[in-house]
């Protein structure tokens, strides 16, 4: 579904990302892993048309996204939450509920609307709350909603996790798993590596903006490229370099 391939970007003379390869196949759930600074977000960023300067090749479902801008994107199917959330504060649940279908007709945004509160019935049951009076989990629930409501094909969430308590965290994680399982892929960025690989099925490590791992998640062992059996240590060791 998504193809990247020799992929790299630069704020000026700064580089960010260095020959990428990576991919995410039709209900496929991945997890990007890294450090800050690592160039993760700035990979959701340029999916998305809003990266800085770029050269490569990526392409979602073969169509060239070099060539589409961010509108004809989410229309054809990508969504992204980005880190931070990026809630409308002022405006009710609903409000920003209906402005993640706005690319959508009329009849497509009520249908998306009502799976979205019988998803997340807190939503529901605060849609003329003001967005900013919402609890972080809340509103990161809220941030995932407005991304469905445009109907995608898959989402990419750039770290779902700050902030959040851990038991707010587990119920976060799993709707990104149910999402998932109703055949939306995912491409999840993430420095908590255990919540992430408990809803993937391939990671890639990221590290001062170039791939230096990756591998599957078979039936919870993590197995490298190459056939290696990984222990999660081995992975954090691949961005964060060796804990003293």
């Amino acid at each position: 579904m998504l193809h990247i391939n020799g992929f790299s970007a630069s704020y000026g003379q700064v580089s960010a990302l260095r020959e990428v390869d990576l991919h995410v196949d039709a209900g496929e759930a991945v997890c990007l892993l890294g450090s800050n600074g690592a160039g993760k977000s700035t990979l959701i960023r340029s999916v998305m048309g809003l990266g800085p300067s770029v050269s490569g090749e990526m392409r979602f479902e073969k169509a060239d996204l070099f060539s589409a801008g961010v509108e004809d994107r989410v229309r054809n199917g990508l969504a992204v939450v980005f880190e931070g959330r990026g809630i409308l504060r002022g405006m009710t649940v609903r409000e920003n509920l209906l402005m993640g279908g706005y690319c959508r007709s009329p009849d497509q945004v009520t249908s998306s609307l009502k799976d979205v509160m019988a998803a997340f019935p807190i939503l529901k049951e605060r849609q003329s709350q003001p967005a900013g009076t919402l609890s972080g989990g809340e509103q990161q629930m809220l941030a995932i909603a407005r991304a469905l409501m445009a109907q995608p094909k898959m989402i990419m969430l750039d770290e779902p996790s700050m902030g959040l308590a851990p038991i707010i965290l587990e119920k976060v994680f799993e709707t990104i798993a149910e999402i998932n399982k109703r055949g939306v892929a995912i491409l999840l960025v993430e420095q908590n590596m255990h919540m992430a690989l408990s809803v993937s099925s391939r990671f890639y490590v990221l590290d001062r903006g170039a791939i230096v791992l990756e591998g599957v998640v078979r039936d919870g062992v993590l197995i490298a490229k190459d056939g290696t059996v990984l222990q999660e240590d081995e992975i954090e060791s691949a961005y964060l370099g060796e804990k003293s």
